[in-house]
C-alpha cells in the first residue's frame, strides 16, 4: 500500500488500480487540493484495509488481474455502502462497462487516458454531494446547493415519502408523495421494493425506476437524526437513457455485421474444399497444403461469427435449443470433419473412444456441434505439434458424458474459476488470438440442455473438459 499525503489530511480517497503510475498521476492532479490518497495495486489488500478504514470516495479501475473492478465494488459496498465510487477504465468495451457501472450505482465513469481537468471536476462535484448529503438533515439550504450542479433528479422526503424538496429534473413537477408517483406511473415493483427497504435494516439501496421515455436508476439512502432515528430519505435518480441506447445500437450493429459475414465466409469454405478435393483438377501437394491453411483460417472466422451471433441471441433472450433424435457418433463425425485441417496443420491426432451401449439420443445437433468444435479447437490451439487429443463418450443411468482431453499448456489456477465467464480468455498469456466467447457460449448451450460442464487442469500438463447431458430417453433413428 502506498500513501500519498497532500497539504493536510481532509478527505480520504481510496485508489485501487493495478497500474501504480496512476497513483502518481493522481498525486499531480490533486497536489494543490486538501486530499489524502490511499493507493493499492492489489485489490485483495485494499479490501482487507477497508475493513478498518473509512474513505470519502473510491476511484476504481475495472480491468485488474486478481479481481475486476465490478467484483471489488460488490465486496466494498458491503463494507461501505455509502462511499461514492468512480470507475476508470481503458478497456475497449466502453459502453457496456458504462451501463454496468451505472447499474451498480457508481457516481461516474472516466475513460483512460485520464484527463486531469475532468477527474478533478468530477471528484470535487462528488465530494460536494457527499458532504452535503452527510449534513442534509436540518440544513435544506445545502440541498439547494446540490441542485445547482447536479444533472440528476434529487429528492428529499420525510419518513412517509412525502416530498420535502426536489430539483425537478425527471419526475412530474406536481409530485407530492414519492410512493404515490410510483403508483401513478405503474411502477409497482419499485414501490414494493421501496416499502421492503423502509422496513429493513439496510441503509442504502439501488433500484431501477424507468420513467416514460427514460432509463433511470435510483440511489436511495435513509436519513437519521442525531439520536439515530430515521427521519427521511435522500433519493438520487440518474438518467442513463443515452448509455442504454448506445449499448443496444452496438449490439445490433455486431449482430448485423456477423450475420452479413456468414454467407461470404461459408461460400469461401465451400470453394476451398472443392479445390482441395480436386473438383477443378488435381493440384500439387504444396498447393493443397496452402489451401488447407486458408480453409482452417476461414473456418476459424466462421466459428467467430457464429459465436458472436449466439452471444447476441443469449443477451436478447432469443437463444433456444431444439432437441431432436440424433446419432451421437454421426454428430461427432461431422464435428471432426469440420476441423480436420486445423488438426492436420499441427500434425495432431484426434482419438474418439465410445463407451456407450446406446448411440442415439435427443439433443440439438447444431448447438452440440458448436460445443464440441469449440472444445476440440481450444485443445488443438493450446497443444503443441504431434500431440494427441482424446474425445471419450460414456453414459450413466441418467447422463451422457463427453470428455475432451489434451496434454497442452493447461489452465492457470487463477483462471479456473473464471474460465466460463464472458470475455475471459487466456489467449494473451500465450500470445494467441481469442475472443473469450467460446467457453462462455459453450456453457450457455450445455446449460440450455439441462446439463453441466466442468474442467480439470494442471498447468503445463493438460486439461479435461467434462460435459454431462441428460439421457433420460435413448431413441432409434
Amino acid at each position: 500500500m502506498k500513501e500519498i499525503c497532500m497539504t493536510k489530511k481532509q478527505y480520504k480517497i481510496l485508489v485501487v488500480d493495478d497500474n501504480s503510475s496512476n497513483a502518481e498521476l493522481l498525486q499531480e492532479i490533486f497536489e494543490k487540493e486538501q486530499y489524502r490518497i490511499y493507493s493499492y495495486t492489489n485489490p485483495l489488500e485494499a479490501l482487507i484495509a477497508a475493513e478498518n478504514e473509512n474513505y470519502d470516495i473510491l476511484i476504481l479501475d475495472i480491468v485488474m488481474p486478481e479481481m475486476d473492478g465490478f467484483q471489488f465494488a460488490k465486496h466494498f459496498t458491503k463494507i461501505h455502502p455509502e462511499t461514492p465510487i468512480v470507475f476508470i477504465s481503458g478497456y475497449g468495451n466502453t459502453e457496456k462497462n458504462k451501463v454496468k457501472s451505472y447499474d451498480m450505482g457508481s457516481y461516474g465513469y472516466i475513460e483512460k487516458p485520464i484527463n486531469p481537468r475532468t477527474i478533478k471536476a468530477k471528484i470535487k462535484s462528488i465530494l460536494k454531494i457527499k458532504i452535503l448529503k452527510d449534513e442534509l438533515l436540518g440544513e435544506k439550504e445545502k440541498l439547494d446547493n446540490i441542485f445547482k450542479f447536479s444533472d440528476d433528479e434529487i429528492i428529499l422526503t420525510d419518513n412517509n415519502f412525502d416530498v420535502v424538496s426536489k430539483n425537478n429534473r425527471l419526475f412530474p413537477l406536481d409530485m407530492k408523495n414519492f410512493l404515490g408517483a410510483l403508483n401513478y406511473l405503474n411502477l409497482n415493483t419499485a414501490k414494493n421494493t421501496l416499502l421492503d427497504f423502509k422496513n429493513s435494516n439496510k441503509q442504502h439501496i439501488l433500484i431501477n425506476i424507468n420513467l416514460p421515455g427514460h432509463y433511470t436508476n435510483a440511489n436511495i439512502s435513509k436519513i437519521y437524526d442525531k439520536k439515530g432515528e430515521p427521519v427521511g430519505y435522500l433519493i438520487i435518480i440518474r438518467d442513463v437513457t443515452e448509455t442504454v441506447k448506445l449499448e443496444r445500437q452496438r449490439k445490433q450493429f455486431i449482430a448485423t455485421l456477423t450475420h452479413d459475414l456468414k454467407t461470404p465466409v461459408r461460400a469461401e469454405e465451400r470453394a476451398l474444399q472443392m479445390l482441395i478435393d480436386g473438383n477443378f483438377g488435381e493440384m500439387k501437394t504444396e498447393q493443397k497444403e496452402i489451401l488447407k491453411e486458408i480453409l482452417a483460417s476461414s473456418k476459424f472466422m466462421s466459428r467467430m461469427t457464429d459465436n458472436l451471433l449466439t452471444k447476441y441471441k443469449i443477451e436478447n433472450d432469443s437463444f433456444k435449443i431444439k432437441k431432436e433424435a440424433n446419432s451421437l457418433k454421426k454428430t461427432i463425425s461431422k464435428c471432426t470433419d469440420s476441423i480436420k485441417y486445423i488438426l492436420e496443420s499441427k500434425n495432431q491426432v484426434l482419438k474418439i473412444n465410445y463407451k456407450t451401449k446406446n448411440e442415439n439420443f435427443y439433443y440439438d445437433e447444431i448447438e452440440l456441434c458448436r460445443v464440441l468444435i469449440n472444445l476440440i479447437s481450444n485443445a488443438s490451439e493450446y497443444s503443441s505439434l504431434n500431440q494427441t487429443i482424446t474425445v471419450e463418450i460414456s453414459e450413466t443411468q441418467k447422463d451422457i458424458l463427453i470428455k475432451v482431453c489434451d496434454f497442452g499448456v493447461g489452465i492457470a489456477k487463477e483462471d479456473i474459476d473464471h474460465i466460463f465467464e464472458e470475455f475471459h480468455s487466456s489467449a494473451k498469456r500465450f500470445k494467441k488470438v481469442g475472443s473469450g466467447l467460446g467457453l462462455f457460449i459453450t456453457k450457455k448451450i450445455v446449460d440450455a440442455h439441462g446439463g453441466n460442464i466442468s474442467v480439470e487442469s494442471t498447468y503445463g500438463k493438460g486439461t479435461i473438459f467434462t460435459i454431462s447431458l441428460p439421457s433420460a430417453v435413448s431413441v432409434s433413428v
